[in-house]
């Protein structure tokens, strides 16, 4: 598991949820995760691993490049200690939440998210229509030197009027309850990679 506290940082996150029901922890992760985790992502899109993500599900499953127009790899422990090792983080949050907020997270699923240059995901919610078995995102950066010209920024709306813009900036994480906010991935300027992640109800 991470070399950081990580009592102190399933703490901050389980109360942040219960207050404002989202938070941004910025370089997070230290850096050789990242780096490791960056470069099994690279590795497998280079190897031509992944594949354009869909919207919906079952006989509604489908690909909209109006709606968004990146590629995914679902992970497993299985394709290395990197992979292990942030798929062990998520099983050591979903404990903490179900001890302190008594979510009834039983699963989690994850994967690395690439969005080559000019792509986006338009405005949506973590949960496909008619079902509400994703109740915790969580989002993790792997773009090193990212600058504000480069685009790609996670809009999270907060409320019916507001939203901030979070830099997909290496090691940053970000957690939010799936059903309640809707976000948006604006158009990233150069290539873009994250590992996305969800506590679930059991299916």
């Amino acid at each position: 598991m991470p070399d950081f506290s990580l009592q102190v940082a399933l703490t901050q996150i389980t109360q942040a949820l219960a207050e404002q029901g989202w938070l941004v922890l910025p370089k997070f992760f230290p850096t050789n995760h990242v780096q490791a985790l960056r470069a099994q992502a690279l590795s497998a899109w280079q190897a031509g691993e992944f594949h354009p993500a869909a919207i919906g599900q079952g006989a509604n499953k489908l690909q909209n490049f109006d709606i968004r127009n990146d590629s995914v790899l679902w992970l497993e422990s299985a394709q290395g200690e990197a992979v292990a090792y942030y798929l062990d983080f998520l099983e050591q949050l979903r404990l903490a939440l179900n001890s302190e907020l008594f979510l009834g997270v039983f699963e989690s699923e994850a994967h690395f998210a690439v969005y080559p240059r000019a792509s986006f995901y338009k405005k949506h919610l973590d949960n496909f229509r008619g079902r509400s078995t994703r109740l915790v995102t969580v989002i993790t950066y792997l773009n090193h030197a990212w600058q504000a010209e480069d685009g790609g920024q996670l809009r999270l709306y907060t409320s019916n009027a507001a939203f901030i813009d979070i830099a997909p900036e290496a090691g940053s994480l970000v957690v939010f309850l799936s059903e309640r906010f809707s976000h948006e991935v604006l158009p990233a300027q150069r290539e873009r990679l994250s590992v996305t992640g969800w506590l679930r109800r059991r299916s």
